[in-house]
């Protein structure tokens, strides 16, 4: 049962060092930041372990349009009819389904596209589709500044002292539109988090049933005594603009 209920914030900018289309783990100890800890010393025998049954996102201010968490990726665009296709030269990480906000800068004839949050058709490594207004004039080219998803990966750390990069253990990846909608993002809600066998009886029905939306408490994680759980920034820079990591859970 649960002996000490906790709940967590924690600012996150750092970056991992690279993209994590190269690799998660994080280039220098520094390159990530705790957001959770099970005790990582080892000096409070009082606990056994901790559960966390939910981790959100909140940005760090309340925006209207887009997430303005680093500089945008600029990249060139072709639109026609209902289609504009943008490439970004060195590739992106956006996927089909997911919400992008454009900021269209020049065009070369014709009306430039309005800008506003859009839904990815269709993706190639460096070229991505999406549903605009119909464009009457023929094509229209230009440049576009593209705000694309800020990526967080979690690690399990099974010491207090990270001494090297190897002790960092990729848990899941979460990605977060850089759109309005996303300021406030559940990692529970999106079934982001896996599945556990919870130490505290809910009620309610399981994930995927009419009730899950009010007893989601079937996904979190596990921590034993001594592990602490870190989280990094997909990227070589720093977020302008950081997120708040908040954890809820218990020690027992």
């Amino acid at each position: 049962m649960v002996d000490r209920p906790a709940t967590t914030s924690t600012l996150l900018t750092v970056a991992s060092g690279q993209a994590f289309s190269t690799s998660l783990i994080p280039t220098a100890v520094g390159n990530s930041t705790k957001v959770f800890d099970v005790d990582s010393a080892l000096t409070d025998t009082s606990i056994s372990g901790a559960y966390i049954d939910e981790i959100w996102f909140r940005y760090s201010k309340r925006v209207i349009e887009k997430i303005d968490a680093r500089t945008a990726t600029s990249g060139t665009y072709s639109a026609a009819s209902t289609t504009a296709t943008i490439t970004i030269s060195g590739g992106h990480n956006l996927e089909i389904g997911q919400g992008v906000f454009l900021n269209f800068t020049s065009y070369n004839s014709g009306a430039v596209p309005i800008d506003g949050t859009f839904t990815i058709v269709t993706i190639t490594p460096t070229t991505f589709t999406v549903t605009i207004p119909n464009i009457a004039s023929g094509t229209i080219t230009g440049n576009v500044d593209v705000y694309d998803p800020i990526d967080f990966c979690f690690y399990l750390v099974s010491t207090g002292t990270v001494t090297n990069i190897n002790q960092f253990f990729p848990l899941f990846v979460a990605s977060i539109d850089a759109v309005a909608a996303t300021q406030y993002c559940s990692l529970t809600l999106k079934e982001v988090l896996p599945l556990i066998n919870h130490p505290v009886v809910q009620a309610g029905s399981n994930f995927g049933s009419a009730n899950n939306e009010i007893a989601p408490k079937q996904r979190g994680l596990m921590l034993k005594r001594g592990q602490a759980l870190y989280v990094s920034v997909s990227g070589t820079a720093a977020l302008t603009n950081g997120f708040y990591c908040n954890i809820q859970g218990g020690y027992y």
